[in-house]
């Protein structure tokens, strides 16, 4: 299937490459169906491109890299829900902002995409710990 998209322009989707959410992002009820794109001519490089809305996408980066001491423990509920044995099988990523001001680029280190790329299954969490804030500044000292 060809997707005309707002960001990327027509981009070639084989059924393969979908990602299924077994539940939708938080605020996005009717999109389940994403692609995970590579472009390194758009900050971030990585970005979880809307099957289902084509002029939809959201920056994503690997909480592990804005947070070296960034962990999680998963409940057997959640690696099952996406067909996981343990968390080291999967791609965890957050949800970027990226505003014009470069000093305001955030990310939501409470909510994580857990996703399983070999089943093309993922899921958003909610992290009830409260030591991982919900507007974490990649770029500022102020987090630390």
């Amino acid at each position: 299937m060809i997707l005309k998209t707002r960001l990327f322009g027509e981009v070639e989707v084989k059924d393969e490459e979908v990602i299924h959410f077994t539940k939708p992002i938080l605020g996005f009820d009717d999109c389940k169906q994403y692609l995970l794109v590579e472009n390194e001519s758009i900050f971030p490089t990585f970005w979880l491109q809307s099957i289902n809305k084509p002029n939809l996408a959201f920056p994503v980066v690997s909480p592990f890299s804005v947070d070296e001491n960034y962990s999680i423990n998963l409940q057997n509920l959640d690696l099952n829900d996406i067909n996981l044995k343990n968390l080291d099988e999967a791609l965890v990523l957050t949800l970027m902002v990226v505003p014009q001001s470069l000093s305001s680029i955030r990310t939501n280190l409470r909510a994580p995409i857990i996703y399983n790329p070999e089943k093309k299954i993922a899921k958003q969490l909610i992290l009830y710990d409260e030591k991982y804030p919900i507007h974490f500044y990649v770029l500022d000292d102020a987090n630390n």
